[in-house]
Formats: C-alpha cells, sequence, structure tokens
C-alpha cells in the first residue's frame, strides 16, 4: 500500500469512558511529505494515560488509543524529511504538530505554541496514540535516539522525563534547593535531573509506597514524610517545589514549605473537579512567592534533554532493585492499568511492548 494513501493498523485503546482496553483496528491518514512513518516496539504508561481513558479532564473523544511516550523504528520518511531517515530509532511524546511559525514556535518551545499544538492523540486525534503497532507524525516530533538509550528508559523520558526537565531549566540552577512533591515515574526522573543541574533535591513523600530507602538510593538528599507531625512542625524550606503528583494539594499545605521569592510548580494534571486552588495573597505578596504550572517541553529541550541522559547514563539509570522499569506485553494492559491506579507497582516506570 502506498504511504498516500490512508492506511490501517492495530492498537489497544477503549471504545468508551471506562471502558477495557482491547485491540483495535485503526485507520491512519495519508503519510505527509513532512511526516514519518513509525513501526512502534514500545510504549510507556503514563498516569496522564489512565486519566484519558477515564475521561477524568472531560476532553476526550472516543473510541481512544492512547500512549505519549512511544518507541519505535521509522519505516518512511516523507518527501520533505530531513535528519530523519528509514532505520532509525525514534522517540514520540505528547506532541504531533504546532504552528511552526510564532514566537514559540521558533524557538523550540513548541509545548508553549501560542497557537495551540496538536496533541497526540487529544481531539480529532483520538486515534493516533502510541498505542500503536504505526504512527504516522510529523518528523519534527520524531527524535532520533541516543544509541546507549533503551527503549525501557527512551518512552519515560519522551512524557515523564520532559515534563520535569522544562521546570527545571526554567527554574534550577547549582544550589538551588528543590522539592519534589511525589516520588514516583516523574519524581525519580525529577531527582536525576536536578541533581545533574548541581541542586539539593528534598523529597516531600505522603505515601507508604514512598519508602525513605528507596527515594534517597534514587539519588534524594533529604527524606521528609509528610505524614509525620514531627517531621512537619519544622520542615526544610525549599526554592522551587515540582508538584509532580497527579492529585490536588492543598496550597496551604506546600507553599509555607517556600523560603521567601520561591516558586511552586505543578506539572501532575489534577481531575476536571480537582482544578480549582485557594490561597491567602498576603503570604504571597509579602514574600514574593510564585505560583505556576507546566507541561511538558518542546523540540529544543527534548535533544537537550535526551543528549544528557545519554551524557550521563550510569546515573540516570541507577536505581534500587526492583524500582526501575517493568516491561510489559500491551495484552496485559488491563492489568498494568489497574496495578498502577491501585500502587501496586513497586518500579516506578511500566512501558508496553508488542
Amino acid at each position: 500500500m502506498s504511504a498516500n494513501e490512508p492506511l490501517e493498523t492495530e492498537a489497544y485503546g477503549a471504545k468508551t469512558k471506562g471502558g477495557k482496553i482491547e485491540l483495535l483496528k485503526v485507520t491512519l491518514p495519508p503519510l505527509k511529505a513532512s511526516q514519518v512513518q513509525i513501526e512502534m516496539s514500545h510504549c510507556g504508561l503514563c498516569h496522564t494515560d489512565v486519566h484519558m481513558l477515564s475521561d477524568d479532564f472531560g476532553m476526550v473523544n472516543f473510541p481512544l488509543v492512547p500512549g505519549h511516550e512511544g518507541v519505535g523504528k521509522v519505516t518512511i520518511a516523507g518527501d520533505d524529511v530531513r535528519g530523519l531517515k528509514v532505520g532509525d530509532r525514534v522517540g514520540v511524546g505528547w506532541i504531533r504538530d504546532s504552528c511552526g511559525t510564532c514566537e514559540m514556535c521558533g524557538c523550540g518551545r513548541e509545548n508553549v505554541c501560542q497557537v495551540g499544538y496538536d496533541g497526540t492523540f487529544l481531539g480529532d486525534n483520538n486515534h493516533f496514540g502510541a498505542w500503536s503497532r504505526v504512527m504516522r507524525i510529523e518528523a519534527k516530533f520524531a527524535f532520533k535516539l541516543p544509541d546507549n538509550i533503551s527503549a525501557e528508559l527512551a518512552g519515560p523520558l519522551m512524557c515523564a522525563g520532559g515534563t520535569v526537565y522544562e521546570p527545571i531549566v526554567e527554574y534550577v540552577k547549582p544550589g538551588t534547593v528543590v522539592g519534589i512533591g511525589a516520588v514516583g515515574g516523574l519524581g525519580t526522573l525529577a531527582i536525576k535531573l536536578c541533581k545533574l543541574h548541581g541542586a539539593k533535591v528534598i523529597a516531600f513523600c505522603a505515601s507508604e509506597r514512598e519508602k525513605e530507602d528507596v527515594v534517597l538510593q534514587s539519588g534524594a538528599d533529604v527524606y521528609v514524610n509528610m505524614q509525620d507531625p514531627k517531621q512537619m512542625e519544622n520542615p526544610p524550606k525549599v526554592h522551587v517545589f515540582l508538584e509532580t503528583l497527579p492529585v490536588n494539594r492543598e496550597l496551604s499545605v506546600v507553599m509555607p514549605l517556600l523560603e521567601k521569592a520561591g516558586i511552586y510548580v505543578r506539572m501532575g494534571f489534577p481531575k476536571k473537579d480537582q482544578r480549582e486552588f485557594r490561597y491567602d495573597w498576603l503570604p504571597v505578596i509579602f514574600q514574593s512567592k510564585k505560583v505556576g504550572g507546566s507541561i511538558v517541553t518542546g523540540t529544543q529541550r527534548t535533544r537537550r534533554l535526551l543528549q544528557l541522559a545519554s551524557d550521563n547514563l550510569k546515573f540516570v539509570t541507577d536505581m534500587p532493585a526492583g524500582s526501575d522499569a517493568r516491561l510489559v506485553p500491551f495484552s496485559e494492559s488491563n492489568r498494568a492499568v489497574e496495578e498502577l491506579v491501585d500502587q501496586k507497582v513497586k518500579s516506578f516506570r511500566t512501558v508496553f511492548c508488542w
């Protein structure tokens, strides 16, 4: 079949909100001259995929094929594609296209495209996620992977890694004291990347899953149990608090943890009914504190992130035994999602494979 024609392929997804994940037949549009076709081999499981399957944000079209931490090989490159060729191993993330003409796109920050980026499986792209055997995507958003980065690491870097790397580049420098709001898939990568930027890392943990020895072995300098009243009587202060928790947290709990002129940055998506937040303006004004958000990262920083991980591979992959990524066949995706939701997974990341 010609690349200029629609392509029918297999993909894992759900037909309805909250429905069972199953093998579906989906049809991809004809390949554009600016796009590549990728035979997918792996895809990380992100908590956002779980949110989308349940339509927790009220923005999903069904049937849905999720997945935005994909890894595969280029099988066809469009006539206008430069920098990628057939056989190249690539990663794909949250963004499949952007306007390409605004100020932000011009500097490689497509994640804040002023027109609005095109999500990998958002809106009318609901069939096009990376839980598919084949993807067709703008070549600009398919990133050639360093040879020494495995699929188990590359997949999570495409979303979890980029998500935490964005605010780290913005706000963290040598000597910055950074608080991590939850040590899971995002939090462990945040610890590693903060340390590579010369920061001191304090892990603020509130679940039984976040064991002190595991968190410290992952690279954190200090462990704080937020469930322990004694530890929270006089907790350490931070310049930057990276909120990786995928549920809402009262600002009254975290804002006092900030030094003056500090910033609280939320990356974890709360559910639709948890989006509002309240806090007293006076301490924000008089102590020059800030509240912000951050969404994934753009092409420029994704390339920098992949190179940083490649150059520091031993440190990035040095994790406590059993806590690194686990490989799960797509055929067992329902079980894997249930285990993630129920917090029954010892490993910090799950990566699906065909």
